[in-house]
């Protein structure tokens, strides 16, 4: 992957921006019709979003380390609006074939390749971010469950934490507090 080579791309087919976005939402819907609804009617501030995002991940390809956590949090919200893995495909052969038709003459092997990987690489950090956000919000909606099956957990503020640390003398009869 050429850093410079995408860079250069991305300034030729960024100044027709507007419409580079334009083209890969329709792409995506005429590949996609099903996900048109997960859509808002109107896609311009995804348009603009979507242009600001590859113009980020561009500025930082040559930066990994500055690069991965925008992947990151990038990919905990999209993780968040239920984009998943099987979503990433599709968008991105709509992004090649808009910077395809973006580029012109130009488009080559070398360029096609570039970009399959940043994304590849954007995907593969954006994904994993996602899984971990849903592992999060399970762990999280797990804790706050009651248990069904006996009495209280310590962990959810049980009698057991209450008694912890105390004699049973101190805890009364029974052992009770």
């Amino acid at each position: 992957m050429d850093p410079q080579r995408l860079k250069a791309n991305f300034a030729l087919v960024g100044e027709k921006g507007e419409d580079l976005v334009a083209y890969f939402y329709a792409d995506l819907f005429r590949r996609a019709p099903h996900l048109r609804g997960a859509f808002p009617p109107s896609t311009a501030r995804l348009q603009r979003k979507l242009l600001e995002a590859l113009a980020h991940i561009v500025s930082l390809v040559d930066d990994p380390p500055a690069l991965v956590p925008y992947l990151r949090d990038l990919g905990r919200r999209h993780g968040d609006l239920g984009v998943a893995n099987e979503h990433y495909p599709r968008f991105g052969a709509s992004l090649l074939a808009a910077l395809a038709h973006f580029t012109g003459p130009g488009w080559n092997d070398d360029l096609e390749s570039d970009w399959a990987t940043v994304y590849s690489f954007a995907v593969q950090i954006m994904a994993e971010a996602a899984s971990e956000r849903v592992a999060e919000r399970e762990a999280e909606r797990a804790a706050t469950v009651p248990r069904q099956d006996g009495p209280p957990r310590a962990e959810n503020g049980g009698l057991e934490r209450v008694a912890a640390g105390r004699t049973a003398a101190e805890r009364g009869p029974g052992g009770f507090p």
